[in-house]
């Protein structure tokens, strides 16, 4: 018996899906079906995670083998059967349970704030616990990383939206004057730091994921996605002042906010191809090593 259909039949055993397998090894559930179909083999760690999680050696999940009964001296009598076992009982997913966590935070938050205020305001305040239980609920892998970048966001357009401050700010540090409050400059370099923060931990995320520059269609998603990152912050950098002069420039705080929401999507966008750029360079550079 090879080993795809070994890890096929263990897991079929224990009433797991490829998903179920795949979040307990910490992989993709394209792996576990590259798995099953021969189309690749485990690493050396993942088999021993295999052998761990089924409960057999390394030799009778390679080979298939059923492990060999012991001999029983023909004097001794059988040992009686052993009482079943209890079945185990099926636990929450942590991701799940984490989301229904919130879910009932952003209830109870629209609820208080509700009664305070008015519905809208209470709405607002718990987006974002309702923005972090949807991603609990739809992503196995990296939802915490996914609700840390929800809530840097949510208050990244805060911020730009009720006081103007942005992390731009740093760069005005050597020119700064009292009479422009130092304040805002100390809550702009937390900004900065707290953005290199996120960038760092979502490339350290994504340390295992492999994009093929040499692929062309790869190549040609990843130019096109930095030009138009570079095309909307021109047109962001240059088109809103010329817009702002306008004589029907709308200075609505609905506008405003419209406004500040994109300049936190070119944010995540950023983000995002840089994670991609880091990950493409270095399995550039580990297929040339």
């Amino acid at each position: 018996m090879d080993l795809g259909t070994t890890i096929s039949r263990l897991r079929a055993e224990r009433s797991m899906s490829q998903g179920d397998l795949a979040e307990a090894l910490d992989v993709s559930r394209q792996s576990i079906s590259k798995w099953e179909t021969n189309a690749s083999v485990p690493e050396l760690d993942k088999l021993v995670k295999l052998s761990r999680l089924f409960g057999v050696s390394l030799d009778q999940l390679v080979t298939g083998e059923a492990p060999a009964a012991p001999e029983m001296p023909c004097h001794a009598s059988p040992a009686a059967p052993a009482p079943p076992e209890p079945a185990p009982t099926q636990k929450l997913p942590g991701h799940r349970l984490a989301g229904i966590i919130l879910l009932c935070m952003a209830f109870l938050i629209w609820l208080l704030l509700t009664v305070m205020g008015g519905p809208l305001e209470g709405l607002v305040l718990a987006a974002p616990f309702l923005l972090c239980a949807a991603i609990c609920f739809a992503c196995r892998r990296r939802a915490g990383l996914f609700c840390a970048w929800t809530v840097y966001l949510s208050v990244e357009l805060y911020l730009r939206w009720a006081t103007g401050i942005t992390w731009g700010l740093v760069l005005m540090t050597p020119s700064f004057e009292p009479w422009m409050n130092y304040t805002r400059l100390a809550i702009a370099w937390v900004q900065f730091f707290a953005m290199l923060l996120m960038f760092f931990l979502t490339i350290r995320s994504f340390r295992t994921v492999h994009i093929d520059l040499k692929n062309r269609r790869n190549l040609f998603l990843l130019i096109v996605g930095w030009t138009v990152l570079a095309t909307l912050y021109l047109l962001r950098r240059w088109g809103f002042p010329l817009l702002f002069h306008g004589p029907a420039f709308d200075t609505s705080l609905g506008f405003r906010l419209l406004l500040k929401s994109g300049d936190v999507l070119l944010l995540a966008l950023l983000a995002a191809l840089l994670t991609a750029t880091v990950c493409g360079l270095r399995t550039l550079r580990q297929k040339e090593a």
